[in-house]
């Protein structure tokens, strides 16, 4: 599986725990193939929650062992609004990567954190009301979009 439909399988994946469309119980779902695998456990507190936290999902290479695991782990303020975040690891038990992935209940802002091998952020993008920015490890900025 290519990054590309991992992070699509991942959007969507976030798009229905977002949504609030799910039974009282809470939700797994297993799909396999011959190149991947997808598990995704939607928590209890999930129904009409925008950020459920403890909601999961992992997509995985059978064969090479690689896998995305994302945890959604509680809502955190950013500036001055209340995001819902997640923790995404990628790669395999001893080689990863982690990123965290934060969006606002209305869609208007959304942050991606990368972070490197030592647990220092590498990069950040931020896009909130129409303006990105982003923003290195050393903390140099790019911005481009709204102008005040």
């Amino acid at each position: 599986m290519s990054k590309k439909q991992a992070i699509l399988i991942l959007f969507l994946t976030t798009v229905l725990l977002a949504s609030g469309c799910l039974g009282d119980s809470g939700t797994k779902i297993s799909i396999s193939g011959n190149e991947t695998e997808i598990n995704v456990n939607i928590s209890e507190q999930a129904e009409g929650n925008w950020c459920p936290a403890g909601s999961q999902v992992q997509i995985k290479n059978p064969t090479t062992g690689k896998a995305l695991n994302m945890t959604v782990t509680g809502t955190e303020e950013f500036g001055n609004k209340t995001l819902c975040k997640a923790m995404i690891i990628t790669g395999s038990e001893e080689n990863n990567t982690g990123y965290e992935y934060m969006w606002s209940q209305d869609k208007n802002t959304t942050v991606w954190t990368k972070y490197g091998e030592d647990g220092n952020i590498s990069l950040r993008y931020v896009y909130e009301d129409g303006k990105k920015t982003i923003i290195n490890g050393e903390g140099r900025l790019l911005e481009f979009g709204v102008r005040p």
